[in-house]
């Protein structure tokens, strides 16, 4: 069965970091939808946040702040979320390259697909740029979780979703992140 729902932000705690910095500081988060319908595999959306002693409640920001997605979903989804380590502007500007090189790329492989004998040819200039984009690395990802979901609410119906976060490679539970689903 078929459902629209929105999801929106409403908090967020992290409770047992142990890197201090990390508790009053802008990072990344970021949250996917994993196949929410047949044909789109994920759902992404990533912004800026600002954490006041490992935590961030989203309600009191305007609606477009905390609005992730209005999908529909086919039967169930899961979410996934990752929180990135402490972001500088340097960083910024470096995983806004990484984003424009992948979407370079991306252009290069649809331009490829679509010309068959003179896709190479077609596709150069954009290889080209997409070289020229400077690669750098990625921010770390300091705190991630992952939960299914297939409680949909009813139309006008409203639910509340905790996915429990944990840190990478030592699975210690260290907060969560609260989304409001409303159908």
């Amino acid at each position: 069965m078929k459902t629209t729902v929105e999801i929106t932000l409403k908090s967020l705690s992290l409770t047992s970091i142990p890197e201090k910095a990390l508790l009053i500081s802008r990072n990344l988060l970021t949250v996917e939808m994993i196949w929410p319908k047949v044909g789109t595999p994920r759902k992404s959306a990533t912004r800026q946040i600002t954490m006041k002693k490992g935590k961030c409640d989203f309600t009191a920001e305007p609606w477009a702040k905390r609005v992730l997605f209005r999908e529909e979903i086919d039967g169930h989804t899961a979410f996934t979320v990752s929180i990135a380590e402490p972001v500088t502007m340097q960083k910024l500007h470096r995983l806004l390259q990484l984003t424009a090189k992948a979407a370079l790329k991306e252009g290069a492989d649809m331009i490829d697909a679509a010309l068959v004998s003179y896709g190479d040819i077609a596709a150069a200039p954009v290889d080209a740029l997409a070289t020229m984009v400077a690669e750098k690395d990625a921010p770390r990802i300091i705190v991630q979780g992952i939960l299914d979901y297939d409680d949909l609410p009813a139309a006008g119906e409203e639910k509340e979703v905790v996915i429990p976060l944990t840190r990478p490679k030592l699975g210690k539970s260290v907060g969560s992140l609260t989304l409001v689903v409303k159908g």
